[in-house]
């Protein structure tokens, strides 16, 4: 069963939350289908895109939730920063998602576009799951 092969991950919705049109009340409801063992690892995977996109003390309840790298932006892209990129990635991942086991975090130039940032996150969902990876792009010096 999926929810033993996983139960460290467990269920929850999806982001964005999707709907589906329920003809006979003529409202749209929540697609809550059960989801498989790939969709709760998708479910992950979307957490840590959140995570990691939320401000630093956005969340009134939870002040700590976040990455932080939105304070970045206008920085220049340098080896320095892109070092101090990954460790905010890296403080995030380990106090705000207990589901992954972080391998590592590595921020690297993104070639020609010298406003990006490619942060690569390599991380397993727990010690005997296969190793998974996360590129996310991140704009510095004023890129959109």
């Amino acid at each position: 069963m999926i929810g033993e092969e996983y139960p460290q991950v467990g269920d929850g919705w999806a982001f964005p939350p999707r709907w589906r049109w329920d003809a006979a009340s003529s409202t749209a409801v929540l697609d809550a289908s059960a989801p498989d063992a790939a969709a709760r690892v998708e479910h992950v995977r979307q957490a840590l895109v959140i995570l990691l996109r939320t401000q630093l003390g956005s969340r009134v309840m939870r002040p700590a939730f976040g990455a932080g790298v939105d304070r970045h932006v206008f920085e220049p892209r340098t080896a320095e920063l892109c070092h101090r990129l990954a460790e905010d990635v890296r403080r995030a991942l380990v106090l705000g998602e207990p589901r992954v086991i972080v391998d590592a975090v590595d921020a690297t130039p993104a070639g020609d576009a010298d406003e990006r940032v490619d942060v690569t996150i390599a991380f397993r969902i727990d010690r005997h799951r296969r190793p998974d990876s996360l590129v996310l792009p991140f704009y510095v010096a004023g890129g959109a």
